[in-house]
């Protein structure tokens, strides 16, 4: 098979699937609310990285993406090595939003090219995984047209504090404060109450969204700027989201969530390397 939903993936799928392929399969397959997607198989790499995808492939993918509903989507790289506890690739590999199904197969090419990147063989080398060794899965996933987004450490990545985890929060799609672009907002939450120990609330100036065909950095409207990104009561329920997260996989986990229309998605999550 060319093609896995993330329904018939487990976190035992890796190598089908690559680390971020097969853990959103797994929190799928756990209740937590992750958009729809599938994964491009490291099969599908093996066979044709080399060539063109042949028609019939690329029939199955396109009868994919139409299941999602969506008309645009997130094109993520999924490496084999990936998302494991002693090799975090976050960075390494390529991503992509609101990608349209005519730009599919360019992003899929794309981020199957990534492995070969200056960045991802240096990486791959500090690990001693062969170049050979480095096999490319593809996630494709419903795009959330995130209101806000951010990221959550299940332990107090400041303090180290097992009982407290941390949530870091912005305006628009998230790639603005993955990459340093932005001061997030900062929730610091007792794992035991749900209490909101820390609250730190910036003014953000700009924000990422999809507008006119395309991700723009557009100002954020004057009345929102000082305004929290997220409530109290979302945070407490991004939270108890984060401490489920935690007990599935028994380890803290770094966990990329967004919100939409008032509701709470889960995009990615892997194990803190970094303790």
């Amino acid at each position: 098979m060319f093609i896995k939903f993330f329904k018939d993936l487990s976190k035992d799928n890796v190598k089908d699937a690559g680390g971020k392929g097969a853990s959103l399969g797994e929190m799928t397959n756990a209740g937590i609310p992750v958009p729809p997607g599938f994964v491009i198989t490291t099969d599908t790499y093996k066979n044709f990285y080399k060539q063109e995808l042949p028609i019939d492939v690329q029939q199955e993918i396109l009868a994919a993406f139409d299941q999602l509903g969506a008309e645009r989507v997130a094109v993520r790289s999924s490496a084999v090595a990936e998302d494991s506890s002693n090799a975090s690739w976050a960075g390494q590999m390529e991503s992509y939003l609101n990608v349209s199904k005519q730009e599919l197969f360019d992003k899929v090419r794309e981020c199957w090219n990534s492995n070969k990147s200056e960045r991802g063989l240096a990486y791959a080398a500090l690990q001693n995984i062969a170049e050979d060794q480095l096999f490319v899965a593809v996630v494709i996933q419903k795009m959330v047209e995130s209101e806000s987004s951010g990221v959550m450490f299940t332990i107090n990545p400041v303090t180290k504090n097992t009982q407290e985890l941390m949530i870091e929060a912005g305006f628009g799609l998230g790639e603005m404060l993955v990459q340093g672009m932005i001061t997030p907002d900062n929730f610091v939450v007792a794992k035991d109450t749900l209490e909101i120990r820390n609250k730190e609330i910036s003014t953000q100036e700009t924000m990422l969204v999809f507008q006119d065909g395309e991700n723009k950095e557009v100002l954020v409207p004057e009345e929102k700027k000082k305004e929290p990104t997220l409530t109290e009561a979302q945070v407490k329920e991004l939270a108890q989201l984060g401490i489920r997260i935690e007990d599935h996989y028994h380890s803290p986990q770094d966990i990329e969530w967004a919100l939409e229309k008032g509701r709470l998605y889960i995009v990615q999550s892997r194990p803190i390397t970094t303790l």
